[in-house]
């Protein structure tokens, strides 16, 4: 759908701290294909100045190494008013670099997927006056950080009520505020009715063996090798025919770790992978960090979860979520894990098909494009 002679330029803000929200921005880039313009603009890492400019470096360390800091962060921005003193503060030292970077391509639309890149760019773009309109895209769906919330913006888009309620208490207008879902991209849709064997097949993996899926995220993070060390272990010693597949993200160091292990079932170690939607469908169970990209993404694909590690504060609804749709559980020892994966994974199970039904059920497919249009419907609105 052309919306006029010349598609609209579309700026989407994201960042690199966790995998989620490049994802994010990347599935609403491929919804809005055909119809726009579009540009991703890492207005924290590439423009801001220091020390701004290394938040996302020092992300994943803290919430690897330091949980009990992200935590103390997390509580200390709890509330709109510290939230609002400290984007004051920043605000002058950002100005010029920020509004400089967003006018460059007169975006007629923009659209944040970063809870750091709402408030600060906005106030940035009006001042350097532009009208375009200011959509924000929340992806931590169930328990967001106060900081997603600004009441400028023209709309803010949320996946769950429980989101709805949190920005309506950071002073949002109810009418500015619209449930929708997790944008996903339009590859997890086209493997939901794929078989299982099949997509393992298709990656050269045994097709008759079921699939464990093992990830700590886009950036490694949580206790991915214990983990998974005492699921195949106890696969072997159960007898449990079973195959593994890790995925470390980015993360080196694990995954030189993964690759020296002396696995005792099938196992293949991935770094970061482009193809997450064949994984997903070749898996019969995944376990993971509360990442709320991989937990809308296995939902779509109907992959029951178990959830070893969560993000203090911002992921801890997540595990809520999961458990409340019936298509998971968190269990951090990982003996625990080991055992409910080998009972799960018994043939006379049924357990794993109802989860995987509950999945699909609880699962947002169409997000993307329904975001899209809401977006462009506000641009529309303006012209």
């Amino acid at each position: 759908m052309t919306l006029t002679n010349t598609l609209p330029n579309v700026a989407i803000l994201l960042a690199d701290s966790g995998g989620g929200h490049r994802s994010a921005a990347r599935s609403l880039a491929e919804a809005l294909d055909g119809q726009a313009q579009v540009s991703l603009v890492n207005l924290l890492d590439d423009v801001a100045p220091f020390p701004f400019n290394r938040f996302s470096e020092i992300y994943g360390p803290m919430v690897n190494s330091t949980p009990w800091l992200y935590r103390l962060v997390y509580r200390t921005f709890a509330s709109r008013r510290r939230v609002e003193l400290t984007e004051r503060t920043v605000y002058p030292f950002v100005r010029r670099r920020l509004a400089s970077a967003l006018v460059a391509d007169r975006p007629d639309l923009v659209i944040s997927v970063h809870p750091l890149q709402t408030s600060v760019p906005l106030r940035a773009l009006r001042a350097a006056g532009s009208r375009a309109p200011f959509v924000t895209v929340v992806t931590d769906p169930v328990s967001p950080p106060v900081a997603w919330f600004c009441p400028e913006v023209d709309l803010c888009i949320v996946a769950t009520e429980e989101a709805r309620e949190c920005a309506q208490a950071a002073g949002l207008r109810p009418d500015r505020v619209r449930v929708i879902g997790l944008p996903i991209r339009r590859a997890f849709r086209a493997v939901r009715d794929r078989p299982r064997p099949e997509a393992r097949s298709h990656l050269g993996l045994d097709p008759t063996l079921p699939l464990v899926l093992v990830t700590g995220g886009g950036a490694g993070i949580g206790r991915t090798l214990p983990v998974a060390q005492t699921v195949a272990d106890q696969l072997a010693a159960s007898q449990t025919p079973a195959q593994m597949a890790i995925i470390a993200g980015r993360n080196r160091a694990l995954w030189r770790r993964l690759r020296a292990e002396p696995w005792p079932i099938p196992v293949t170690v991935l770094g970061f992978v482009e193809n997450m939607a064949d994984w997903l469908a070749a898996a019969d169970l995944l376990i993971t960090k509360a990442g709320p990209g991989t937990l809308a993404e296995a939902a779509c694909v109907g992959v029951p979860v178990i959830i070893t590690d969560f993000v203090p504060g911002q992921e801890e609804g997540n595990v809520t979520w999961v458990e409340r749709c019936g298509f998971g559980c968190f269990v951090q020892q990982p003996q625990q894990i080991a055992t409910l994966v080998s009972q799960w994974l018994q043939p006379d199970n049924p357990l794993l098909a109802e989860m995987a039904a509950r999945a699909r059920a609880a699962a947002w497919p169409e997000a993307a494009d329904q975001i899209a249009a809401a977006a462009l419907a506000l641009y529309v609105g303006r012209n």
